[in-house]
């Protein structure tokens, strides 16, 4: 390294800091960050302090972002908004997100920090359908495998499926759990048989209140599970991931720690795919 570089100014570009980091790039994040926080233009007073710094030294940051494309200034308001570059950028970034591979660390992370098997399901031709399991030794779960289909109604994994997704996509699939026809692949039950179409309006709005959904052998009598949503940048459903342990072995209390955990984790994916809340 050059003599000077470790102690060119801020200002200048080229300073590092002890880590080997570029100082200059850090402080242009902090004002992209301001940007991307609020989402509408900016003054730039209101991002100067958004981003922790007087306004001189915010705009002369300003003025090489908008020359770059990464920020652009609004003629009519003389507002600061993110630039093409920056948009590009994000949308790049969007089409590499999946989400098993965001979730994946997560679910073995989840099962070692809570003790249960953990699945990832995504929406597929058949309804809610597990692509990945991360098991204890419970013999109630090891018949899980991905490809494994769950009805919609009397799983928790497919009650946040039910409480978020479209009726176009889940309607013909409620009309035959209603009936007592569970959709092809599904594990069959008749519980959903014994409820209202009011009933089952009050449970996916529970599930969208709480954002988490629970069962309590509903599917199986012996099964317990607890499921949370995973978002995308739109805040769509891209999948859920689900806990699940026997009865009398794993709480499903949604003030206990199993609940806890499991959220918290389920919205750093959510993150890691775009979302914010």
């Amino acid at each position: 390294m050059h003599p000077t570089d470790a102690t060119m100014s801020e200002d200048g570009g080229g300073s590092e800091d002890e880590a080997g980091g570029v100082q200059s790039v850090d402080t242009a994040v902090r004002v992209l960050s301001a940007l991307v926080d609020v989402g509408t233009p900016l003054s730039l007073k209101a991002l100067a302090e958004r981003a922790e710094m007087q306004p001189p030294k915010a705009h002369r940051y300003l003025v090489s972002l908008c020359r770059s494309g990464l920020a652009e200034r609004d003629t009519a308001s003389g507002g600061y908004s993110l630039g093409p570059l920056a948009v590009r950028m994000g949308l790049a970034a969007i089409r590499h997100l999946n989400v098993v591979r965001e979730a994946g660390p997560t679910l073995a992370s989840l099962r070692d920090e809570l003790g249960f098997t953990a699945g990832l399901a995504v929406w597929g031709a058949a309804g809610p359908t597990f692509v990945r399991f991360e098991e204890t030794n419970d013999a109630l779960i090891i018949s899980g495998r991905p490809g494994s289909v769950m009805p919609i109604l009397t799983s928790s994994t497919g009650r946040v499926f039910g409480a978020y997704l479209s009726r176009s996509l889940t309607g013909r699939f409620l009309d035959r759990e209603l009936a007592g026809v569970p959709h092809p692949g599904a594990t069959p039950t008749g519980a959903a048989q014994r409820m209202t179409v009011d009933e089952v309006e009050s449970l996916f709005a529970d599930v969208r209140q709480h954002r988490m959904a629970r069962v309590q052998g509903d599917l199986n009598p012996g099964l317990h599970g607890l499921s949370v949503p995973i978002f995308d940048h739109a805040g769509a459903l891209a999948g859920v991931i689900t806990v699940m342990g026997s009865a009398g072995l794993i709480d499903t209390s949604r003030d206990g720690r199993n609940a806890r955990v499991l959220a918290a984790r389920g919205e750093e994916v959510s993150r890691r795919m775009g979302w914010g809340p």
